[in-house]
């Protein structure tokens, strides 16, 4: 897909005197004629940002922990549920109660799990990138926190909507169909489909602020959050 690239000046740290430049690429490879437009209007400066959040800024941090605090509760009670009722579907799959070593197995397990599952969960968003035409990176924020972002590169509202929520869909999905197929196993994953559900929180907040933009708006995805602008006639 043939891309191109613009510069563009914030404006805002503009006008305080320092001219911060920024290549951003628009990435589209579903509607190539669309896209060409866009980036000739681009080219021509007629680009202005509308928001930029940052997850990290303590405005953020406050509500967004908070929410996941409630998605670790609500996650910790659906795949427990459905775990034991799965469990209980299936008599012939309990082979007695776990104890001594088979707990230690099982938690080791879990931890083990949760881990894989947080490189998982950003190999997803990478997916997603790649599949609206984007070039994704990945980096980490010591002690945990790892991160997928497409540096200087813009898409529309709604697909990074999709790279947003692409994780915890499918993740959850797959955690449901293991759980209903195999209870027994997927008690070994279950710090990992709650993990994964409680560690989307960043996204879902991210996807809850950019739901109030317009579906015409480009996002720009940040180490820390995401930038929106909007194309001016």
């Amino acid at each position: 897909m043939l891309q191109q690239t613009v510069y563009i000046i914030d404006e805002e740290q503009s006008n305080e005197g320092s001219k911060y430049m920024q290549p951003l690429t628009l990435i589209d490879r579903f509607h190539p004629h669309l896209r060409e437009k866009q980036q000739a209007a681009i080219d021509e400066g007629k680009l202005r940002k509308r928001e930029e959040l940052a997850l990290l800024d303590p405005q953020q941090l406050g509500p967004m922990v908070m929410l996941s605090m409630v998605l670790l509760v609500v996650g910790t009670i659906f795949f427990g549920i459905l775990n034991i009722a799965a469990y209980l579907a299936q008599p012939h799959s309990m082979h007695g109660q776990i104890g001594g070593w088979g707990l230690i197995l099982w938690l080791s397990i879990n931890i083990l799990s949760y881990i894989v599952v947080l490189f998982l969960h950003e190999g997803i968003h990478a997916l997603a990138f790649v599949f609206w035409g984007g070039k994704p990176y990945f980096g980490a924020k010591l002690p945990l926190a790892l991160y997928c972002g497409a540096k200087n590169q813009l898409f529309r509202r709604n697909q990074y909507l999709v790279v947003g929520l692409a994780p915890l869909v499918v993740i959850s999905l797959a955690a449901v169909i293991f759980t209903l197929v195999n209870p027994v196993m997927a008690s070994y994953t279950l710090f990992a489909s709650i993990g994964n559900f409680s560690g989307a929180a960043g996204d879902v907040w991210s996807v809850m602020r950019l739901l109030r933009q317009p579906a015409d708006v480009l996002v720009e995805d940040t180490e820390t959050g995401y930038r929106v602008w909007e194309i001016t006639v």
